[in-house]
């Protein structure tokens, strides 16, 4: 149980006053046992009484005191150490919760301990909120290099491709076709990521648009599922969708957006599930949520590097050695894609078998 300052002043109160209770019936008991020996027994009442009186006006005395005084002490500490106290915590708080940097108390009669540590405090934010900008001026220094970089490399990658692609169509020797297929799909590839560089640059200057639509997620889930079935059965991996068992409310989402999240999704779970797998996409509601989840029975993520998944360019160093295939940028604009939409993008290992299960939730209209 947490005690304030103020409830344990009250408490330190309730227990002295009760020793000094204590103390004065111990006095009274031990006056009357020497009193007793001291004085005959005629005269002992009326001296036995006087002595009740005497030190019942004590106690009276001594109850009205300690009153005063623990009103007199509860107001002083409460104006130079609880108050400041709550307006340093204040602070922090509106700092550490919504990053709002709001006037620290000093001055005045607040203890020197307690100015100390708004100066400390003081101290602190600003080396987080330099850190901050610091970060933030180095982030937007590279998103500005990975949009230029990829602007300045999409030009010239489609012009290599529709190079490649036609020569494609001219007459070539078997060696030569099968050169030249290579070569178009790794230009292919390379105009892939160009794309989602460009991606994470709109992304992250707040140009990524989107166009909300009332979306019928089983209908997107169960398409996007099928689509995915040849080459699950070409990996030799089960895939099968679960639908809802209530009805499903429409959710306000982009589409074509949100089928790139589940492409992505169902893509790496099949990627990474080895031969006689199994991955379940399913749909269900929860908590005003409608939520989709696929679940594989794959390589599943290292404890060590779950906090790291959704990072730019992290790959977990068991996907590097079953697939060199992969930038580590998918997941990270998935998760963005899907905050972006007011919902969420996350992952628990599971509980019974091998893999991973990643959940992406929309919140219900209304």
């Amino acid at each position: 149980m947490k005690l304030s300052i103020r409830m344990m002043m009250a408490l330190l109160f309730v227990g002295t006053l009760g020793l000094s209770y204590g103390f004065v019936l111990l006095t009274i008991v031990l006056l009357e046992g020497q009193l007793k020996v001291l004085l005959p027994a005629d005269v002992l009442p009326q001296v036995l009484n006087g002595v009740h009186a005497l030190l019942m006006y004590q106690v009276i005395a001594i109850g009205v005191v300690a009153v005063v005084l623990a009103i007199l002490a509860f107001l002083i500490l409460s104006a130079l150490v609880v108050i400041p106290l709550r307006k340093i915590l204040g602070v922090m708080a509106a700092f550490s919760e919504r990053g709002e940097r709001q006037v620290m108390p000093a001055g005045g009669m607040m203890p020197s301990e307690l100015s100390t540590l708004a100066d400390v405090l003081s101290n602190y934010m600003d080396r987080v909120e330099a850190a901050h900008n610091k970060d933030t001026e180095i982030s937007r220094v590279k998103s500005d290099f990975i949009s230029t970089a990829a602007h300045q490399l999409r030009t010239p990658l489609t012009g290599i491709r529709w190079a490649l692609e036609a020569l494609e169509r001219e007459a070539l020797s078997q060696e030569q076709q099968v050169l030249v297929k290579s070569a178009v799909d790794k230009s292919h590839d390379l105009v892939a990521i160009v794309g989602t560089l460009l991606d994470i640059s709109s992304i992250e200057s707040g140009k990524y648009k989107y166009t909300f639509v009332p979306v019928e997620m089983s209908q997107l889930v169960s398409e996007v599922t099928t689509d995915f079935s040849t080459l699950a059965s070409q990996r030799k991996v089960a895939l099968n969708y679960v639908p809802s068992k209530d009805p499903l409310p429409e959710v306000k989402a982009d589409r074509d957006r949100i089928k790139w999240i589940l492409n992505n999704l169902i893509e790496n779970a099949i990627r990474y599930t080895p031969d006689g797998g199994s991955i379940t996409v399913s749909t269900n509601l929860a908590a005003r949520q409608v939520q989709v989840r696929v679940r594989d029975t794959g390589i599943g993520i290292p404890e060590k590097e779950r906090g790291n998944i959704f990072e730019r360019f992290f790959r977990a160093g068991n996907a590097i050695t079953k697939e060199n295939q992969g930038n580590g940028l998918g997941l990270y604009i998935a998760r963005t894609i899907a905050t972006d939409h007011g919902g969420d993008l996350d992952f628990i290992a599971n509980t019974e078998g091998p893999g991973t299960t990643f959940i992406l939730s929309f919140p219900i209209p209304g």
